[in-house]
């Protein structure tokens, strides 16, 4: 994320990992397990830099100015994960 969406603009200072499950909390089947991967930039407006993550309700309006990455960051984040998947540090995880 660091070194892709830099190339897109980006500066990521620092990324924040969480584990979590709660929009499904209140539908049949209940939570369930999936990781948010939280690029946090130096110049963000919302959800400042250094700030804790703040995450309300998805119904409360907070995300309605919010984008999500467009297909140039996606394409960036692919071209370097490909790129890592094919070192021999993380050759196992591409493999078939």
């Amino acid at each position: 994320m660091v070194t892709a969406l830099g190339r897109q603009g980006i500066d990521i200072g620092i990324i924040n990992y969480q584990d979590m499950g709660n929009w499904r909390v209140f539908k049949a089947g209940g939570p369930t397990l999936h990781l948010h991967v939280l690029g946090r930039a130096k110049n963000a407006t919302i959800q400042k830099y250094g700030d804790a993550v703040y995450l309300p309700h998805r119904d409360s309006g907070y995300y309605d100015e919010f984008r999500p990455l467009d297909d140039g960051d996606r394409d960036e984040l692919a071209r370097d994960i490909e790129h890592l998947l094919k070192t021999p540090k993380y050759a196992h995880f591409g493999a078939s």
